[in-house]
């Protein structure tokens, strides 16, 4: 069994349920014989879509677990829902186009705050409607482990946050042992034969056919820096504050990715046609951990794609902020992360990826409202 998982900090801890899969499918005799995890926390499924892409013959796995239910709350919102939708079906079209015999996974988790439970109801919804959809043309599952823990503990809320170590993680006494049995009993069952075309996305603006942009290798003769640990490696293109970068993309911008350090600049994005903003890219957790870095990234999460009216090219600038600078550029500030001013003149900021949404191919054919 060769197995892929795409997911946020439940995916990444260690020990954690992932670990205990695999020993639970070694120990049942279907083992897993391949394993790459290419999760990242604190992230959201776009950031999930961005790695998936850069799988090479993602074809070669037999399973994909995603798992972003929780990360994904911060887009259950009115203004960004819109944005989770175009995200979460771009990742499922995507995997289809490029492996259509390959069992998907929807993993959903829960916080354990109650007051979260109807932003978790609506990306429960939003992923049973992508499943059924796609259901047809592939081998697409719902792992619902709240669910299924909701129904253990009899809905009792006092009993259900007693397998939780915090608000958006298992604990390992507890929580994470049945989730991990959870999803190796789903792991183990065969794929079913499914034929049949690609339907047209439900959302036209769907972004499995966004572009994204490795900075690094579209910045002639700027600075970059090599970021690495035990787990990833990531090049970042390094901002000044007295140059801009600047870019011509085909459509809309979607999301950045950036490399948060404790020291690093604040960033400016300016998108032709749009209103500025500014991002703070300095992490507090950060602090006395020389060379530690954080992978982050921002979605342009309010915008209206199915009525956006210019869909098509347009000019970015990208620069540092100097901190002398702040009070000025304050009305741009989007706030995330816990992310902080930096410390001292700075350095940075780290811009890793940009992704953007080119205008879609003529389909005459379609029904759907173009976008």
């Amino acid at each position: 069994m060769r197995v892929l998982v795409v997911g946020g900090s439940n995916s990444v801890m260690s020990p954690g349920y992932v670990g205990q899969v695999r020993t639970k499918l070694s120990q049942s005799g279907r083992p897993i014989t391949h394993l790459k995890n290419i999760s990242v926390g604190a992230n959201t499924c776009l950031m999930g879509l961005e790695n998936i892409r850069k799988v090479t013959k993602l074809e070669n796995f037999d399973k994909i677990i995603i798992e972003f239910a929780i990360n994904d709350l911060s887009l259950a919102t009115p203004d960004a829902y819109e944005t989770w939708q175009c995200a979460y079906e771009g990742i499922l079209r995507y995997i289809l186009r490029k492996a259509p015999s390959i069992q998907v996974y929807n993993l959903i988790l829960g916080r354990r705050a109650e007051r979260k439970r109807h932003a978790t109801e609506l990306i429960r919804r939003g992923i049973e409607e992508l499943s059924k959809y796609y259901g047809n043309i592939g081998n697409i599952s719902i792992i619902d482990f709240d669910l299924e823990l909701r129904s253990f503990t009899n809905n009792n809320h006092d009993e259900y946050v007693n397998y939780y170590k915090d608000d958006a993680h298992y604990n390992l006494d507890r929580g994470v042992p049945m989730l991990a049995s959870f999803v190796a009993n789903c792991l183990i069952l065969d794929r079913y034969i499914v034929s049949g075309n690609m339907p047209r996305p439900l959302r036209a603006c769907s972004f499995d056919r966004a572009k994204i942009l490795q900075l690094p290798k579209v910045a002639d003769g700027m600075a970059m820096r090599e970021f690495e640990n035990s787990r990833f490696n990531r090049s970042a293109v390094i901002l000044e504050t007295d140059k801009k970068f600047i870019l011509k993309i085909q459509g809309p911008l979607v999301y950045i990715s950036y490399l948060a350090t404790f020291d690093a600049r604040p960033l400016l994005v300016e998108e032709e046609g749009e209103r500025p903003v500014m991002l703070l890219t300095s992490h507090p957790d950060l602090e006395d951990k020389e060379g530690k870095f954080l992978i982050k990234s921002f979605a342009f999460e309010w915008k209206e794609w199915s009525a956006i009216k210019n869909r098509g090219p347009r000019y970015v600038k990208l620069s540092a902020v100097d901190p002398d600078a702040i009070p000025s550029l304050s009305p741009y500030l989007v706030e995330r992360y816990n992310a902080v001013r930096g410390v001292g003149s700075g350095s940075g900021p780290y811009v890793s990826t940009l992704m953007y949404l080119p205008p879609p191919k003529k389909d005459t054919g379609s029904k759907l409202k173009e976008c």
